[in-house]
Parts: C-alpha cells; structure tokens; sequence
C-alpha cells in the first residue's frame, strides 16, 4: 500500500544504540557526586570569603552570594537534570516488570513520577532564585523540593510492600530502610520549618549594617536557627541515601535508543501540507 500523498517516508533501515544497562546502576553515585561535590565546593567558598558561618548554614546560604551562587546554581541544574533521569528511569523500570499489574501500581508508579518531577524543578528554582533576591520563589522551590521528595519516598516505599509488583531483583530488603527514611525525612521537615519559623521570629541581627552574612552566631535566635538547618542537611542527605537504593535495580536494566531515518517526502501542495501539520497539532 502506497504512503499517503505529501507525508514523509519511512526509511526501512533502523539504527539501534544501546550499551547502557550496567552503566545507569552508577546514576545515583553521579547525582551524589553533583550534589555532594557542589555543595561541599560552594560551602568553603562562603566560609572563606565570610559569607557564612562555619556551623551548618542553610545549604541554599552557601550559594547565596558571588562568586559561590554561580557554582551553586550550576551543580544544581546538572543535579536536577540527572535527578530527572533517575526518576524516569525508575518509573519505566516498574512499568517493564509490572505489565499486567493492577490498576493501583500503575496509579502509584505515575504520581511518584510526576511528584518526582517537581521535586527536580523545585530544585532548579532553588539554584535560580538566590533567597536575598527574589525570597518568595526561592522558598517555593525549596517547598517543592523537600515536600516532593518526601511524598515521592513514602510512594515508591509504598510500593516494596506489596506482594503484587515485581522488581526484577529482591527489592524487598530495601522495603523498610525506605519507608524508615521516608519518615526521617518527613519528621526532619516539620522540625526544620518549625524551627526555621522561630528562628526567624526571634532573629535580632547583632550587626544590622552586615550585608556579607545572613546569620551571625551573635545573632539573637542564632542557636534555634542551628537546629533547622541541621535537619535540612539531614533531610538532603536523607534522600541521596534512598536514591542510592536504586542503584542494583538500575544495573539491571538496559536502555535502547532507536533511530529512523527519513529519507524521501513526496511533492504536494504548500497548502495542504500547512492544513495536514495543523491537523496533526490539534
């Protein structure tokens, strides 16, 4: 049967790329490396040009100020990219050994996917949007990434409980270590903002002409302030350590990338080929 008029043929040679299965088992130890390395890099910057306080500033306060908000932002937006990755990956990981499952699986597989997902743009605001700049945005996308990752914790927990999903190796062990996590990271949520909030109510800066540091161990409410920003270390290192849980489950599988070329478009009018394309869009 001849192609219809004005539509491109479909080369019949296919190329297919692949070669990745055991290397995405290694993603997690590069969002680690992203994340870790960054923050550690632009954390001594901060201390050494007095930007910060040695003992556990926000980890947003690190990159607050050039020249460090520049490196902060970048191994931001690299660690969300792969963080975006993972999250896909994780998700067709469930649906390629799950395809007969029940409809519930399938329900709990896509939100964790699109909550993920938030999660990851919560993150790249947080790069963007330094807090003394635009206050309001930055603290949006550090709502959407803790409260996106904790909820995406608990759902794909969720899922190692169940007797109906297959992971393609003994998952089951992790079942607990990721709920336990789960609830560490939603437990250290509620004690940084609650903390954070009276923090900030009791702040009086002990130097209120400083504009090279956001908080001053002189500070009034400096000690509250220590307590919510140790929790929000533990929550970010909290879910490096469930991401890393992935690692065996991504060793397993194998990404095929398939490439069709187009070769030929056989000649027809400007007109009907402007109507097809609108066709197509709506």
């Amino acid at each position: 049967m001849a192609p219809p008029p004005h539509l491109p043929v479909q080369c019949s040679k296919t190329m297919t790329v692949q070669g990745f299965g055991s290397l995405l088992g290694y993603l997690p130890f590069l969002l680690t490396l992203l994340i870790g390395g960054g923050i550690v890099m632009c954390y001594c910057m901060a201390v050494a040009y007095g930007h910060v306080e040695a003992a556990f500033p926000y980890i947003s306060d690190t990159g607050t100020f050039p020249p460090e908000s520049c490196v902060f932002t970048l191994f931001l937006n690299c660690a969300a990219v792969v963080l975006l990755a993972i999250f896909t990956l994780k998700y067709l990981h469930v649906v390629q050994y799950n395809r007969q499952c029940s409809s519930a699986v399938t329900r709990i597989n896509t939100a964790a996917l699109v909550i993920g997902y938030v999660a990851a743009f919560g993150i790249m605001v947080v790069g963007a949007f330094q807090e003394t700049n635009v206050l309001a945005v930055h603290v949006l996308g550090a709502m959407m990434a803790f409260i996106g990752g904790t909820v995406y914790m608990f759902l794909i927990a969720s899922l190692g409980f169940r007797r109906d999903v297959n992971f393609g190796v003994d998952e089951r062990g992790y079942a607990k270590a990721r709920l336990f996590m789960a609830f560490l990271s939603a437990i250290s949520f509620i004690i940084s903002m609650t903390a954070s909030c009276v923090a900030w109510y009791q702040w009086v800066p002990f130097d209120p002409d400083s504009k090279s540091k956001l908080w001053n161990e002189r500070d009034k409410g400096y000690n509250i302030h220590l307590v919510a920003t140790a929790f929000e270390w533990v929550m970010a290192l909290d879910l490096l350590a469930f991401l890393m849980t992935f690692s065996q489950e991504l060793h397993i599988i194998q990404l095929q990338v398939v490439l069709s070329r187009l070769t030929e478009f056989t000649t027809g009018s400007q007109d009907y080929q402007r109507s097809l394309l609108k066709q197509i869009i709506l």
